[in-house]
């Protein structure tokens, strides 16, 4: 994609992402079985995470959300996507799944580095959306397990992350409004980008808090 092009491509995506309504409602995704990956990493990728939290939000099907639902079938709702909208067929083809990988490097902000090889760098960058005031997730890497954790109030945000071993990670510390960041020892200061805060740090765990 020619890069000034990216942001023309990008706004076109969300605009027909809120504007298909098949069954009411909305918005909703449509990629067939294969097409969502690059549509949740476009978003992903594109800063976002505002519209993949809307869909989730979404009800009706087609949509994330409408899988979501606890139903006789699904007591507590279906923890990923089955093979059809209307649920049924088989359960265990988890052909439209795509979204998970978002609650993993969007929320909880797990990824791989740029250049890393077997996970030895990683990048922390939780994405704050919506209403959530807290979010966990893991990653079992090559090394040993990748934990992020996060909470929020009207004034502070504080991030714990556990790096394995022989790895080192970038940590995007969400700094939107300003905030200052508290830094834990070993951890070093790297710049500010884009509403974040982020610091470089070696294997262990560390909690940042910006206030």
């Amino acid at each position: 994609m020619p890069e000034d092009k990216r942001q023309g491509v990008l706004d076109y995506l969300v605009q027909n992402t809120y504007a298909f309504q098949p069954n009411g409602g909305g918005p909703h995704f449509s990629g067939g079985t294969i097409g969502l990956a690059p549509t949740v990493r476009a978003l992903l990728d594109g800063n976002r995470d505002d519209v993949l939290w809307d869909v989730l939000q979404e009800d009706t099907q087609p949509s994330y959300g409408y899988f979501m639902q606890s139903t006789t079938a699904n007591p507590g709702g279906m923890t990923t996507v089955g093979e059809r909208w209307t649920r049924g067929d088989s359960k265990n083809h988890m052909i439209l799944a795509q979204i998970e990988e978002w609650f993993q490097s969007g929320i909880a902000g797990i990824r791989a580095a740029g250049g890393s090889i077997a996970y030895d760098k990683l990048v922390f960058q939780p994405k704050v959306v919506g209403d959530l005031t807290f979010a966990e997730g893991s990653y079992k890497t090559p090394k040993g397990m990748a934990h992020s954790s996060w909470k929020k109030s009207a004034s502070e945000f504080s991030l714990t992350v556990t790096v394995p071993t022989n790895t080192t990670a970038e940590v995007w510390v969400p700094t939107g409004d300003g905030q200052k960041v508290s830094t834990p020892r070993r951890a070093t200061y790297q710049r500010a980008e884009d509403g974040y805060t982020v610091f470089s740090v070696p294997a262990g765990q560390f909690t940042f808090n910006a206030a």
